[in-house]
């Protein structure tokens, strides 16, 4: 009963040791970024081409080089997809509420079905 104890105690301090260095590590990262005045990104790579899009509905076609500086939501969906319903009165509120702050929300319909 006791090894168990020990080692329950353990776990426990290891886990709030990494914890507090975590926090310790963020807050400093994030007051050098403030001290900066921004916040850099690490570069997951460059935006695909959307050459391959087949048709477009309620915008003209876009190009990644339109986008550039923009913020961009790609939203997969499916017409009969339970998970997409659910998913769409969030994707249209933050389309609308960030819109004019630079984010742009792409819609590609990957068809399930042949209907």
């Amino acid at each position: 009963m006791l090894g168990k104890i020990n080692l329950d105690r353990r776990r426990f301090l290891s886990t709030a040791a990494m914890t507090v260095a975590a926090a310790q590590l963020g807050i400093v990262d994030c007051a050098k970024a403030q001290a900066t005045g921004a916040i850099r990104l690490p570069s997951e790579g460059g935006f695909p081409s959307l050459l391959g899009a087949t048709g477009w509905l309620n915008s003209q076609p876009l190009t990644a080089a339109s986008l550039r500086g923009e913020v961009v939501l790609i939203d997969f969906w499916t017409y009969t997809c339970v998970n997409w319903r659910r998913t769409l009165p969030y994707v249209r509120a933050w389309s609308a509420k960030y819109k004019d702050h630079g984010l742009v929300v792409i819609g590609v319909h990957t068809p399930e079905f042949s209907f």
